[in-house]
């Protein structure tokens, strides 16, 4: 294709399988020659059919961009599964109307079709109807006469109309069906799942106790018990023709839906949904390219368009509403809420980003505003096991507007800092980030005065993990400190704040010890000294504040009380929680001094809530029921604010409607806060009571609260906890520590400690007039704070944004269904769309009503304003629907109705539309072109370029592409190409042909693009030609010598002299020649003397060697079929052979171990010596000696295979004749050999059984199994070693007999451990079998050679030594290892300095080497190359014949 993208040559195959597929991101160029992406498998499948071979795909596993056509694998695996077979035709389809232009231009203008400057993948589909598309065209022929057409409206909906019936429908008619369509009929349900959510099941039978028998869409057949089958819900298949980006127009409203759609769109990337108004931001744990400045700016200027849903959307819809007024509130809020890990955090930033980036400001504010975050984010938010960065505190940022709606200031407000984390992690989570930026960022100098070490010092962090995924500390902490410049904080107090949390990392190390009966001492004074000294307190009082507690009652003196281990760890966490907290509420404060306010105007303020989310755990204590309040608030304020919406826009339309009912949760804000039987009003009296505990607390809130069973309960399993019913679910409490988190205030002595510090900042944050007068609770505080916050609230006009978290394993693009719907019933989403669907959830203004549906009947004049509405409504039949004074609202039934009749009309209405246009157009084309044809036909006589651009000027109106006119722009380009290239040539002409190669090439190239001719244009040609030749002879050259290939060095040397190639290289390519053909006729010997002697490693070397030059013969073929085709067992056959033919008797001995060792190590098990057949049993055997007492045959029967110093009785195999007595005489014999029984001579001995052996072979194996037994467990070592040495000088001797000989060496290999003994004991064995039986037995002299280790044995006409291999110099000449001297001409064509480089035509042969180039850079996937514009080519030209004159161009 000529698109430019770089095709790779050679072309590599990806490294990904089909397994791994789905698991990437696709990016490819269609064939618009587009880069799109990423996109996932299943997107990549959908538009397959709008791909061919030539379409580029790339995924991250592959290192460059590849063909469709040369991935075969993913092509079949992208290949739709064909469609069944459809009913016989029996009428064509109906035919389309008449087409004009496109591709039925006249003839005489350029040949008709297509145009000759579109691509070849452009057709004429694009100008169709989609009632003339090809898809329809062949439903059309499937359908027999019935008058069904299948459509698909502007928006992707498939529908159906009958031509004959004039009936619409969406749903399928039979015709279309296919064998899935049909297993679809039937009734089917949304069938709650554990583990899926919801999965599609086809009702196959309803039971009489209410249970369901159901067939899953994957043919399981399931039983769905009764309690599950009330909460099924009907599936209707066409709800799922396509997603909605607002769940409000959802055909059907139910959760198994609304579950479906945000997960299809989630699989998208399409994070975001709307609700109506609100938003819902589905974390997907990945980054997506939806942030950029592009996208900002497309919506600050969306205008009235429709855009996707997207974060930015509410940003913008409040600064447009801020700026247009347009609300019945001026100021504006954005609500976000979510669980822990949602991206509540996120959205916060991109909110205030697009804000700071839309507003802009003065003085650069909304840069002071975002560089806040760093600091609230160091010091706020921390590690979860859901979120790696989560916010620990709520907070509302305010940004105020100036008269000109530019950023002029903020305002942050804190709530319910997570105290508790500092003192106390869970596993897999993290402290504040602060902690660990300070002890990895902060420089020495910094560290040394705070007294830092490393992170495992410091209880409060080493108690978990240390490290986040994807966070660097060291660069957050430069972060952290550009923001505090930017803020204007002064080094002080930088200093001020580091240091206390310096302060609150060593409290965290003073540890206690027992000193008695509920007292204790710190066990480390070290661990007290730093904390101390970094808070500017006394040691000692510090100390005391720790360990004691300082006990007052009325009218009498403090008595001071000393705390047990467990009192004073508490004590100490609760003073670091305290300071940490405070320090948290000083920078809150001092980035709102910093940042300032402004002179913003009254009511132009935008607030940003970031707030926890609703809170179900395990165990809920006080944290969760303030949260959860939290969270009741918002919902009433949402309900409210939703529902007064609705009636406020039926009252002004003035439209008959019920009253839209929801849920008021205001009992259970009641329940909580009112006065003063609430759950926290309740909790602050019981603090007032001398004896007051948790006890007592829960058991008066039950007694109160119990017969509100509608919203509060009481669990009988465990009396000390309670439950509220709250809008989001039933929660039960722990009441257990509810009035110690409620009090939420140090006790006087550790107050009076940090307030009375030197350390001025520290004193400051606990004043001295607050230790009495201020002991308002947690509980109280927090309600004042909440109140304020609604109040604030509800003087804006609120925006909503619900953060949901689709897994809780991080994962990306992963959606877990019932974790997700669990976070939307806690959000309050259903509620809201419940609210929206019993009202009017569609709704056009007359006027838009009007444009959308006239087109019912082009030919009804309807009017205008509500008398149009009715009649258009009436007209469609659609009742339910209301006009109002200014909309038209209806619900989704009228909708569904209406958009399908409006679809059939407006596709009516489309196809006489293009008919139409298209036959004006081709009119006005073809008279256009008639007009402008002589001027083309006269101008194409003309050299003159200004005439020739005049009169192409003239051409612009013309779209079509006439052969004149390209005629005209080819003679133009053949001018101006004529002009350029006589500089050129001439320039080129003098030059060194090989040094300027490349301009050349350029020269030759542009000069026979336009066929020009002449003198300097053919001698230039005629240099081209002649260096171009000699590098190509050259490059033979080089390529023969690389390769090895004797062929291509020939052919190249006998055109080398010829070309005229550099004779220094020629030399290296004869040399290089010489030594191949040597290395041949090396090959050809040593392997004809392989042939014959089949030595494995020669072998594979020679082979290596003939395959390093690929040189192949018949000796060469013969060795690699042995070596490689053979098994090893076959193969050792043959070298046996092989040395049986060489008379090689060492060799045959070794191959022969060789054989058995394979053979052994699959049936060794078959051979073990006891198994021999001839062996008498030890029961008979001991049955042969006469004796009075079974203990005496018993020991026979344990002894016969072990070593002995008595004589045996019997011979241990069955022997004929006498032969059994010569054994038992033998045993005697060799008992005195070895020294077991005393004899004289005892080498005479051995000669003897030598000598019976040799002429008595049946003795032979007896005397084997007899040295066997004596060698079995022999305690004394130097019997044994004479006992190896007889079986030596026998095995010297005589071979075991053919039927023993496999036992015998059985057990030579099992028993010599020693690897060299064991090879000489084999060797010995097959050298006896091997030479056969000696005729006289050895002498003395030769028995003490055999046991000094020697061989004697050598069988008649084989050779004493090895015959010696031929030598192989000839193969140690390592020609591919060489290193070629290959001095290429330098092309300095390109060169800046070329001039530098010009010499005289005399001076060719004076070169230089080519310096190495660099490599090219690796192209970086996915982004392909832009397409190069290619010079326009119109025809081949046509060479003139040769003129003295100047070049001139033919054609």
């Amino acid at each position: 294709r000529s698109t430019g993208y770089p095709l790779p040559l050679p072309l590599r195959v990806p490294r990904t399988e089909m397994a791994s597929y789905e698991k990437v991101e696709w990016y490819y160029v269609g064939l618009d020659d587009v880069q799109k992406g990423p996109v996932s498998w299943d997107q990549l499948k959908a538009v397959y059919n709008q791909l061919d071979d030539s379409c580029l795909l790339w995924n991250q596993n592959m290192e460059q961009w590849l063909d469709l056509g040369q991935l075969p694998k993913v092509k079949e695996a992208l290949k739709p599964k064909p469609k069944p077979k459809s009913k016989p035709v029996k009428k064509g389809p109906p035919r389309g109307p008449p087409k004009f232009g496109g591709g039925g231009g006249p003839k005489r203008f350029g040949g008709g079709g297509q145009s000759q400057q579109q691509p070849r993948h452009q057709t004429r589909e694009k100008n169709k109807s989609i009632s003339e598309s090809i898809e329809f065209k062949r439903i059309a022929e499937e359908v027999p006469n019935e008058g069904w057409r299948r459509l698909v409206a502007a928006d992707g909906t498939v529908y159906y109309h009958n031509t004959i019936s004039e009936e619409t429908t969406y749903d399928i008619p039979d015709v279309f069906q296919t064998d899935d369509d049909k297993v679809r009929d039937g009734e089917w349900i949304w069938v709650p799942d554990q583990y899926e959510g919801f999965i599609k099941g086809k009702v196959l039978n309803r039971m009489g106790n209410g249970a369901i028998q159901i067939e899953t869409e994957t043919g399981e057949s399931r039983q769905v018990g009764p309690k599950k089958a009330n909460k099924c819900v009907k599936l209707d298949w066409f709800n799922l023709r396509r997603t909605e980006q607002d769940l409000v127009l959802l055909d059907d409203l139910n959760e198994p839906l609304i579950m479906w759609n945000l997960q299809e769109r989630f699989k998208n990337n399409q994070i975001y949904t709307n609700v109506g108004s609100i938003l819902i931001a589905v974390n997907p744990f990945k980054k997506l390219p939806l942030y950029t400045p592009t996208i900002i700016d497309k919506y600050a200027k969306r205008g009235n368009r429709i855009l996707p849903p997207h974060v930015f959307h509410i940003a913008s819809e409040s600064y447009r509403n801020l700026l247009e007024g347009t609300t019945e509130k001026t100021a504006q809020s954005i609500v976000i809420s979510g669980e822990s890990g949602a991206g509540k955090t996120v959205c916060t930033k991109f909110c205030l980003k697009y804000l700071a980036e839309v507003a802009d400001s003065e003085g650069g504010v909304e840069e002071k505003i975002l560089l806040a975050n760093p600091i609230m984010e160091a010091f706020g938010n921390a590690k979860t096991t859901r979120n790696n960065n989560s916010s620990r505190f709520g907070k509302y940022v305010e940004i105020f507007f100036d008269k000109r709606m530019r950023i002029c200031g903020s305002n942050i407000q804190n709530y319910l800092l997570e105290k508790s984390r500092v003192v106390v992690l869970g596993p897999g989570e993290r402290n504040y980030h602060i902690f660990y930026q300070l002890l990895r960022g902060g420089s020495d100098d910094l560290k040394r005065n705070l007294m830092l070490g490393d992170l495992d010092d410091y209880h409060y962090i080493n108690q978990s993990e240390t490290g986040v995924d994807g966070m660097d500390d060291v660069e957050e902490w430069r972060t952290l400190m550009k923001s505090f410049e930017t803020l204007e904080f002064t080094k002080k107090e930088q200093n001020d704040v580091l240091r206390i949390t310096a302060g609150v990392l060593h409290m965290g190390n003073i540890a206690f010890k027992s000193t008695g009966d509920r007292k204790c001492g710190v066990k480390q004074r070290s661990n007290l000294s730093p904390a101390a000294k970094l808070f500017e307190v006394d040691e000692r009082q510090l100390e005391k504040v720790v360990t004691t507690r300082m006990l007052r009652l009325r009218g009498q003196d403090p008595i001071e009380v000393g705390l047990s281990v467990e009192e004073a760890t508490a004590a100490r966490d609760a003073l670091s929680k305290f300071i940490y907290e405070h320090m948290f509420d000083w920078l809150v404060k001092r980035i709102n001094k910093s940042i300032g306010r402004g002179k913003f105007v009254k009511g132009k303020t935008i607030g940003i809530l970031d707030i926890f989310g609703f809170e179900i755990f395990k165990t809920n204590s006080f944290e969760q029921l303030c949260i959860n309040f939290t969270n009741e608030k918002l919902q009433q304020f949402f309900n409210q604010h939703t529902f007064k919406l609705e009636e406020a826009l039926y009252s002004a339309e003035k439209i008959r409607y019920e009253k839209v009912g929801y849920i008021d949760n205001q009992p259970v804000l009641d329940l909580i806060e009112k006065k003063p039987r609430g759950i926290l009003p309740m909790i602050d009296e019981e603090l007032k009571l001398p004896r007051g505990s948790d006890k007592t607390y829960v058991s008066k809130l039950i007694k109160t609260h119990v017969p509100n069973k509608k919203y509060f309960l009481k669990v009988l399993k465990r009396p000390e906890n309670f439950v509220v019913k709250h809008y989001a679910g039933d929660v039960e409490y722990e009441s257990v520590g509810f009035l110690e988190k409620n009090k939420d205030r140090l006790y006087e002595d550790a107050y009076d400690l940090l307030s009375g510090s030197s350390f001025k900042f520290l004193a400051h944050m606990f004043p001295s007039d607050d230790t009495k007068g201020n002991k308002t609770t947690l509980g109280a505080k927090f309600r004042k704070q909440l109140n304020d916050l609604m109040r604030t609230l509800n003087t804006t006009y609120p925006h909503y944004i619900r953060c949901i978290k689709p897994n809780s394993e991080k994962a990306p693009m992963q959606f877990t269904v019932n974790m997700c719907l669990e976070q939307l019933r806690y959000s309050g989403v259903f509620e809201a769309v419940k609210i929206r669907k019993q009202g009017f959830p569609f709704r056009y203004t007359h006027e838009n009503f009007v444009k959308r549906f006239k087109c019912i009947d082009q030919k009804r004049n309807w009017g205008r304003g509500k008398s149009a509405c009715r009649a258009l409504l009436d007209h469609m039949k659609s009742r339910a629907a209301q006009v109002g004074e200014r909309r038209v609202l209806y619900r989704a039934d009228d909708h569904r109705k209406m958009e399908l009749i409006r679809n059939v009309a407006v596709e009516k209405r489309a196809i006489f539309i293009e008919r139409y246009c298209r036959r004006y157009i081709a009119k006005k084309q073809l008279k256009a072109m008639l007009a402008i044809r002589p001027k083309l036909l006269a101008v194409l006589k003309s050299r003159n370029l200004d005439e020739l651009n005049s009169v192409l000027q003239q051409c612009g109106h013309i779209q079509y592409p006439m052969r004149e006119i390209n005629l005209v722009k080819r003679r133009i380009f053949c001018i101006q190409e004529e002009k350029r290239l006589e500089k050129v040539l001439l320039d080129v002409v003098n030059k060194d042909p090989e040094r300027y190669f490349s301009a050349f090439a350029r020269a030759v190239a542009a000069a026979d693009e336009i066929g020009m001719e002449g003198e300097v244009a053919e001698k230039v040609r005629e240099m081209y030609h002649y260096a171009k030749e000699k590098k190509r002879v050259e490059a033979e050259m080089r390529a023969g010598m690389e390769e090895l290939d004797e062929d291509k060095l020939r052919n190249a040397l006998q055109e080398a002299q010829q070309a005229g190639a550099d004779p220094y290289k020629i030399r290296q390519a004869q040399d290089r020649l010489d030594k191949i053909v040597n290395e041949k006729r090396a090959i050809e010997d040593i392997g004809a003397y392989q042939r014959q002697n089949l030595e494995e490693a020669p072998m594979q070397n020679i082979i290596d060697r003939a395959e390093q030059i690929s040189y192949v013969t018949e000796d060469i073929k013969y060795l690699k079929h042995m070596l490689y085709d053979l098994s090893p067992e076959k193969f050792a056959q043959e070298q046996l052979k092989a040395a049986v033919r060489s008379k090689d008797q060492d060799r045959a001995i070794r191959i022969t171990i060789k054989i058995k060792d394979m053979f052994f190590k699959q049936q060794g098990d078959m051979f073990t010596f006891r198994g021999f057949p001839k062996f008498r049993t030890p029961v008979e055997w001991s049955n042969l000696k006469f004796t009075l007492f079974s203990s005496t045959r018993e020991e026979l029967q344990r002894t016969m295979f072990r070593w002995t110093k008595t004589p045996i009785h019997a011979s241990l195999i069955e022997l004929p004749g006498k032969s059994g007595k010569d054994g038992t005489r033998m045993f005697r014999n060799l008992l005195g050999y070895m020294g077991d029984r005393s004899y004289n001579f005892p080498e005479h001995l051995l000669i003897e059984m030598v000598t019976e052996a040799l002429d008595k072979v049946p003795l032979r194996d007896e005397i084997y199994a007899q040295m066997i037994k004596q060698l079995t467990q022999n305690p004394d070592s130097q019997s044994a070693f004479k006992g190896w040495s007889a079986m030596a000088v026998c095995l010297e001797a005589f071979p075991p007999n053919p039927e023993f000989e496999n036992y015998f060496e059985v057990w030579l290999r099992k028993t010599i451990k020693d690897a060299s003994k064991r090879t000489r004991y084999l060797t010995l064995l097959h050298q006896a079998i091997f030479c056969g039986a000696r005729t006289t037995p050895p002498t003395e002299n030769e028995m003490k050679r055999i046991m000094g280790g020697e061989t004697l044995r050598r069988k008649a006409g084989f050779q004493q030594e090895e015959k010696a291999a031929p030598q192989y110099q000839g193969l140690q000449v390592e020609v591919a290892d060489e290193q070629i001297e290959w001095n290429e001409v330098e092309d300095i064509s390109d060169r800046p300095d070329a001039k530098a480089y010009d010499t005289n035509r005399n001076n060719y042969n004076a070169r230089k080497p080519m310096a190495p180039k660099p490599m090219a850079p690796k192209p970086m996937a996915p982004k392909p190359m832009a397409p190069k514009p290619s010079v326009p080519r119109f025809g081949g030209p046509k060479p003139m014949a040769k003129k003295p004159t100047l070049p001139k161009f033919g054609g």
